[in-house]
Parts: C-alpha cells; sequence; structure tokens
C-alpha cells in the first residue's frame, strides 16, 4: 500500500509538473502568433475619491525637492516577469515533505535504507530552499517594478 501511495504522489507531481509546463510553453506560443493580440490587460477605470487639499504651510523653512526614486535595474524587471519560482519551490517543498515521510516510514523496515536515497532527499531540500528563496527575491523585484 505505501508503494501505491509513494508511486502514485510521484506519478502525480511529474504529470502536474509537466502539465503545467505545457500549458506555460503554449500560452507563450500562442502570444507569439502573428494575428494575437498584445493590448496590455484593461485596468478599472474607477477613480480615487477626491481628498481635500491640505492647508498650505508657512514658508518659515525652505523646501527642499523631494527626491526621485531611481528606475530599477533590468535585472530587477526581468526578475520580476519571471513567475515560476514561486510555484516550483512549492512543488519541490511538497516533493520534500513527501520524500521526508517515505524516509521516516523506511526506517522501520528489515532491511538498510539505502544512502543514495537519504542524499536525494537532502538535495531536494536545498533546491526546495534556494526556489523559495527566489521566489521571495522575485515578489521584492515585482514589488520594487510596480512602484515606479
Amino acid at each position: 500500500m505505501a508503494y501505491l501511495l509513494v508511486m502514485g504522489g510521484l506519478a502525480l507531481s511529474v504529470f502536474f509538473t509537466l502539465g503545467w509546463g505545457l500549458v506555460r510553453a503554449t500560452r507563450w506560443l500562442a502570444g507569439r502568433l502573428p494575428g494575437a493580440s498584445r493590448k496590455p490587460p484593461r485596468r478599472s477605470t474607477r477613480r480615487a475619491p477626491a481628498r481635500p487639499k491640505p492647508a498650505p504651510r508657512s514658508r518659515t523653512r525652505k523646501a527642499t525637492p523631494a527626491k526621485a526614486p531611481s528606475e530599477p535595474w533590468r535585472l530587477t524587471c526581468w526578475l520580476a516577469q519571471w513567475r515560476s519560482p514561486l510555484p516550483l519551490g512549492l512543488l519541490a517543498l511538497l516533493l520534500y515533505g513527501g520524500g521526508r515521510l517515505v524516509d521516516y516510514g523506511m526506517t522501520y523496515r528489515p532491511q538498510a535504507i539505502p544512502g543514495e536515497f537519504q542524499g536525494l532527499v537532502s538535495s531536494l531540500g536545498w533546491a526546495a530552499g534556494a526556489l523559495l528563496i527566489l521566489a521571495c527575491l522575485n515578489l521584492l523585484a515585482l514589488w520594487r517594478c510596480r512602484r515606479q
């Protein structure tokens, strides 16, 4: 029964990953077709409510001009457009959790646990951590590029 659960989870994660990649590739190819529209998404036409103007301050101090924020780097904008680290990181974290659960269950078997399996689970954990850190950087870059 445990074999069916482990192999079913592995097959589900592989099919999910391949399906996700196929959907993204199809969307990318559909956007490259000559007849595809390249309009940006429409924003709502609601206006912000009118705020009362603040009372003018006395001119005892010299007014210092506010510094305009600098433009984000090209690398930051490129990272903001890259949407895959968060789903991949969560998938790798899910696989790592399942691998640790299988590793824990295999300790109670009479046969010895293969050392390669523990190395694979450990590597998957490090990869999940790196992908989640990259996802955090992606969210920061997205925030920075939308702020301008």
